[in-house]
Formats: structure tokens, sequence, C-alpha cells
């Protein structure tokens, strides 16, 4: 008798056994074995059968699509996976998909996140303990282990410092806080192998505090900010400092951050701001911190400050700015109060005093990081921006890359009397039906004054206050330089205390209390280093190849190298600093070497 006869005899006995009339449980079990030993026995033939064709992944799938996991495709021949992907697809079973794009992934060879934008976006939940979610598992372990190779990046350029350092991120926002919570945790010297261990000698630091939304977090293990990280990107971290006091619409203000000097910073401590707003700090503040040896970073991790950078958009005394992150063409529509619809057909309003500056992506795919600006008013020429009525329109032009009906997600910022309120949205279909009318506000003048040349310098706009400087970018480079930068200044305190003190001991003064600490402005005479300076050394610092690469990209004419050398010869001459000022401030030999070319041909 063969299987399939012997099969349906049992069958056929199980269904008598069963009978209430009989109820013979040893009959029902002993046939419920024999029929199962028959299964196990031709599903070990078939899975035999399939592996030696090539189709045991496809053909468990159909039988039970649970039994295909991640060990049994890694170990799978490729036109089993093959066949196992189109059936996959059509059954649409994305956890299958994912198994399979997975496949080759390995979290020990991970390597670390682009930019704070990455790992915002590849952020994966935790799985429960008791879950045997395994796609889940795996999509985290390579999360982590990202997240692991990141913060080993930044350790790499930090090196041993005598400066406290407080760290405080204010606004609202997950880029921000995720880039405060790296660089602390970077500084913090905490273990970061996978078992608690690590190879590398732990580096000795002064004291690092992290305050995020006005509460202390703990960075001092791997775990703990790990767990900070899943906070702040599943939305459960919150402010919690006095709302109406120190925010305004999740954007730090000024009164935020003197409250935050004033209660946190300790002397020659130095205070490291993560904030989209650009922060005013009064002359008498600068004036103390400088008295105190304390020193002012502020870095704005936002990808929007970093675009408008990029494009050179211009501030106002009303900014409006909306950013994106397709390639499709949304516009940013101005209704004025004067009716004036300023868009990328008409970018001027009649009085001059509405632009639009930046327009992108505007016949075809350009960019998928753009942003689009227009300034009311003149900041330098302390115009105030039309009063009355404005209505802020978002259309969506035309589709260069998303789905024709998808909605498009877009941000939009107003910014005005020192305030930005930030609104979200999202544009779908194309032409005026895909209007959305964002805000709409009155303007009636200015309630703050104007910013002052040196007395009041906001951090942002600043560019040659010495103890307050500042820097832009969400990219792990760009962490990396904010890193280096704060190793910079503090090696030129430290330079500058040596000269001085070799000065005195020659002409044998006494010099009072703080003769040797950093001056408010960059004063005439000397290079100090500022936020200008600090971008024209990075740039000076790019290989020669680069430099000669872009020359001819714009059709020859000077070298990045030599317009930046160009560029400080000429404040160099005005101010009557030496070249010898170049190397003391870590400029390249180049580059120094352009400068003292420039100069005595000027001469």
């Amino acid at each position: 008798m063969n299987d399939k006869d012997k099969f349906a005899s049992m069958y056929q006995n199980l269904l008598l056994s069963a009978r209430p009339s009989s109820n013979n449980k040893e009959a029902i079990k002993r046939n419920l074995h024999a029929m199962q030993t028959i299964i196990r026995k031709h599903r070990q033939q078939l899975n035999r059968f399939a592996r030696e064709r090539g189709q045991m992944l496809r053909d468990q799938f159909v039988l039970d699509p649970k039994e295909v996991n991640l060990s049994r495709i890694k170990r799978g021949k490729t036109g089993d996976i093959a066949a196992l992907t189109k059936l996959a697809q059509k059954k649409e079973d994305t956890r299958i998909l994912r198994l399979v794009n997975l496949r080759f992934s390995d979290p020990s060879k991970a390597t670390k996140f682009g930019s704070v934008g990455e790992l915002i976006s590849s952020w994966v939940k935790e799985p429960e303990a008791s879950s045997d979610d395994e796609l889940g598992r795996l999509q985290r372990n390579i999360f982590v282990a990202k997240v692991r190779a990141t913060a080993s990046y930044l350790r790499s350029v930090i090196k041993s410092t005598e400066k406290s350092l407080l760290i405080a991120s204010f606004d609202n926002s997950q880029s921000n806080h995720i880039a405060s919570a790296l660089v602390s945790f970077a500084f913090s010297g905490a273990l970061l192998g996978d078992d608690g261990t690590s190879s590398a000698e732990p580096m000795e630091y002064k004291e690092i505090r992290l305050l995020i939304g006005g509460v202390s977090k703990d960075v001092s293990s791997f775990d703990s900010f790990l767990s900070l990280l899943d906070e702040i990107v599943s939305g459960s971290s919150k402010n919690e400092v006095d709302a109406p006091s120190f925010m305004n619409d999740s954007i730090a203000t000024t009164k935020a951050v003197l409250n935050l000097i004033d209660r946190h910073l300790k002397n020659s401590e130095v205070l490291l701001l993560f904030s989209s707003g650009d922060i005013t700090i009064p002359s008498d503040v600068m004036e103390d911190l400088t008295a105190k040896g304390c020193g002012v970073h502020c870095h704005d991790g936002d990808i929007i400050g970093d675009r408008l950078q990029r494009e050179g958009a211009k501030k106002g005394d009303i900014t409006i700015t909306l950013a994106w992150d397709t390639y499709d063409d949304l516009d940013l529509h101005v209704h004025t109060p004067s009716g004036k619809h300023i868009y990328y057909g008409d970018r001027v309003s009649d009085d001059e005093l509405c632009t639009l500056d930046v327009d992108m992506n505007a016949g075809g795919k350009q960019s998928k990081e753009p942003v689009e600006n227009v300034f009311a008013g003149d900041l330098d020429k302390k115009k105030e921006a039309p009063h009355g009525r404005y209505k802020v329109v978002i259309q969506n032009y035309a589709y260069h890359g998303s789905r024709n009906g998808s909605a498009i997600p877009f941000r939009v910022i107003v910014d005005k009397n020192g305030e930005k309120e930030t609104f979200t949205g999202e544009c779908t279909g194309s032409g005026e039906s895909s209007n959305v009318v964002i805000t709409e506000f009155d303007y009636n003048g200015r309630t703050i004054p104007f910013p002052i040349s040196e007395e009041e310098r906001t951090a942002f706009g600043t560019s040659n206050m010495v103890n307050l400087t500042a820097s832009t970018g969400q990219t792990l480079d760009s962490l990396g330089q904010l890193v280096e930068t704060l190793f910079r200044l503090e090696h030129l305190d430290q330079t500058r205390q040596l000269v001085n003190d070799n000065e005195t001991g020659e002409e044998e003064m006494d010099v009072g209390e703080g003769s040797t600490r950093r001056p408010l402005v960059a004063e005439h005479g000397r290079l100090e280093v500022t936020s200008r300076d600090l971008l024209h050394i990075n740039l000076a610092k790019l290989p020669q190849t680069f430099h000669e690469m872009v020359g001819k990209e714009f059709g020859g004419g000077p070298t990045l190298a030599e317009e930046c050398a160009r560029q400080m010869s000429v404040r160099m001459i005005a101010e009557k600093i030496p070249v010898s000022e170049l190397k003391r401030n870590g400029y390249p030999d180049n580059i120094v070497k352009l400068v003292n070319q420039i100069m005595a041909t000027a001469c």
C-alpha cells in the first residue's frame, strides 16, 4: 500500500474512532501520529525536490509564508530568491521583500550616517522583547550599529580639553536635538563597544552638560544615549521650559538664551547652542562673558538654515521661507499689503521693498533639498517692510518625480521682529488647484530695534565678533567641523596666553587680571578668529585640485584659493594686519604664500 492509500485509510479510521459511540482516544492518537509521519516524510521530499531545482523558498512561501525567514533566504540560491521575490511582489508581501533586500546586511560592518536627517529617517523602534519580529530586530540592530559608527567618527576628531562645555538645544527641532545629543555623547568619553568595553583608552574631559528643552539629559553611557535618541525621534521628548517666556512657536528666543546664560553657564565654560533662531546677544552680556572667560558658539542643525546659506538668500525685516524635500516644483507666493503678488513671474514689488530672491526646481529636477525665499524691507538700510496684511500661498507648479496626484509635504518659516513661526502643510495636485493658503498675518512695524553694528549682533549675522561664533549644517561633516572649531578656538586661547606670558616676562610688566582674554570684537592689526575666518580656513584647507576644478567650472579666472587669498589681503591691508597673523591662526602655507604675494604687489 502506498502512502496515499495509507493516509486515506488512516483518515477513515480517525473518523470512525472520533464518533461519540466509539470515543477511542488511543485509536485517535495512533491514527493522528501516523498521518503526521506521512506528512513530514512528504514535506521533506518536497523540500529536497525544491532545493535540487532551486525552488525551495518559493514553495515554502506558497505553503506557509511565515516559514520563510532571513536565515533561509541567506542560504537560498540566486534563482530561488528571484522566484521568491517575483511571487512576493505579486502577493504584495512587504516583509519578504524587505528580508530579501537585507539578506546581505551585516550590522558589524555598518557605516556612519551621512547626516542628522538620514539618522532620523532611518530610525527603527526597539521591538518588544517577546516579539518574534525578525525583520524589525535586524533593522534595529543595523540602526544601532550605524549610530555607533557615527558617534565613533565624531569621537575621532575630539582631543582632550580643559574646557567645560554646556550644550543646549531649546527649539522643538528634531534635527537640533539629535545633533546636540550626538555631539554631547562624543564629548562624554562614554564607551562604545557592543559588550560595554572599548579597545581605546577613555579620554579625559572636564564637565559636559546637555540640556534639551530646558531639561538635563544623560548621555553618560551608550544605552542612555540611545534611549535619548529614541525619545527625540519618537516625539516623546517635550520642551519643559516655561514656554511663554522662553519660546516662540517652537523657536528659542533671545530671552531663553539669556536666561540659560544667567542660570547655567559657569566661569570659563563654553556654551554650544543648537538653535534655528538668530539669537541676539547684547553687548553688555558679551562683555560680561568675555570677562568670565566664556564663549558662545551657535550651530543651526536645521536643514532649512543650511539651504538658505547655500543659496545666498537674503534676510529682510520680514523673511518668508519655503522648504520641501522632493524634485517637484513648489512655488512660494506672497500677497503684500499693497495688493502686489510676489512670485516667480513677478519677483520684485514696485517699491522694491518685497523681493523673491530664491526660486528652485523650475523647469525640471534640480535639487532634492530645495528652498525658496521672499524678503520684505532691508535690515542693512534699516527699512521696514510695508505695513498691513500679508498672505502666503504655496502651489505645486508641476510634478518632477513624485507620482501625479500625490501629496508633497512642505515647511514655511515666517521670520519677523526677531521671532520665527513655523508652519507645515502639503500640496496635492498641480497648478491653482493645489494652492494652499498657509498663513495670513498683519504687520504693524518693528517692535524691536534694528540690529546695531557692533553693540548688538545676532549669532548667525555676526562676522567679526570673537567670542560669538556660529555655524550651520546637519551633515556629519558639518558636525565634525563644529567639533574641530571648538578645539581651534581653545587652542588659540592657549597660544594667546603663552604669547602674552612671554611678553610679560620679557618686559617685566605687571599685567592686570584678564589682560590675556579674547577681545569682544576683532581688533585692528590682529587677525582674531571669527565666523568669517573659520569659513576662510575651511575653504583654504580644501585640496589644491579641488580649487583648480572649481576655477575651471566657472570659466577660468582666479581659483577658489586665490579668491580666498584676495579677500584676506584686502582686509589685512585695510586693517594693517601682518601676514604672520595668518600662520598663527592656522591658515595653510599655500594661502599664506598667496596673500604675501598679493600684498607685496599691492605695495
